[in-house]
């Protein structure tokens, strides 16, 4: 049974927020405000990709990114194990998209069809960075600028990857059209691996993945998420 204050599963809250930036950077960036809708933000129009997770938490994922990669989602079946925790249950989808000017990252629980809507705070210097860049090249130079270095290169089930070792932990494979097919963090005791085992290019949107629908809605952001989780 979840304890709120546990420090394990505050390392992973912490390990969960990293992870998704990490996740939006190279699946596309920021998306853009409809003043710079022709931007290209993503090589591909539209892809899906289904992962294996792996390590305290087991599961799966099925990512889909359209328009050129302004439209990111993720629904994901798993469950998280920790130390002194114990086991927790996960059902839920993640939607990014703009409001007001701001990129929010919406996650909602498939199980009560309630959720959570929190503002990206690195969206504002990222977004004026970007203007007028290449995605790829900018995503790269990114990584590099917070001290991620390439360590060369694989495959993973049929799709060449570079090999990125970022801080904190971190480690992710990407193609060269900009999928992750494989990622992990390895810190502060918890280890996630996520292996993608299925990539379709040119797909087309898995049921409802993108849409809100009548979920009720509430607002957060990641240091009141923090503040939750301290011990």
């Amino acid at each position: 049974m979840l304890t709120v204050g546990n420090t394990s599963y505050m390392k992973y809250c912490m390990i969960y927020v990293f992870s998704l930036s990490i996740a939006l950077l190279f699946l596309g960036g920021p998306i853009l405000d409809s003043h710079a809708q022709e931007q290209k933000l993503h090589p591909l129009k539209t892809y899906s990709a289904k992962y294996k997770i792996e390590g305290n938490v087991e599961g799966e994922k099925i990512q889909y990114s359209k328009d050129w990669g302004r439209t990111i989602c993720w629904k994901e079946v798993s469950e998280i194990t920790m130390a002194n925790v114990g086991s927790i249950k996960k059902n839920e989808k993640i939607i990014t998209l703009i409001d007001n000017g701001e990129q929010w990252i919406y996650t909602i629980n498939l199980d009560d069809n309630t959720g959570t809507k929190m503002k990206n705070p690195m969206f504002g210097e990222i977004y004026k960075s970007m203007q007028g860049r290449d995605p790829k090249e900018f995503s790269e130079e990114f990584m590099t600028g917070m001290g991620g270095k390439v360590t060369g290169e694989t495959v993973v089930n049929g799709e060449k990857c570079k090999e990125w070792e970022l801080k904190g932990g971190a480690r992710a494979c990407v193609t060269e059209d900009l999928i992750t097919v494989e990622s992990s963090v390895d810190t502060a005791g918890v280890s996630i691996k996520e292996t993608a085992v299925e990539v379709k290019r040119n797909a087309s949107e898995p049921g409802d993945i993108c849409k809100i629908g009548n979920a009720k809605i509430t607002e957060t952001d990641m240091r009141e998420l923090m503040k939750q989780n301290q011990p």
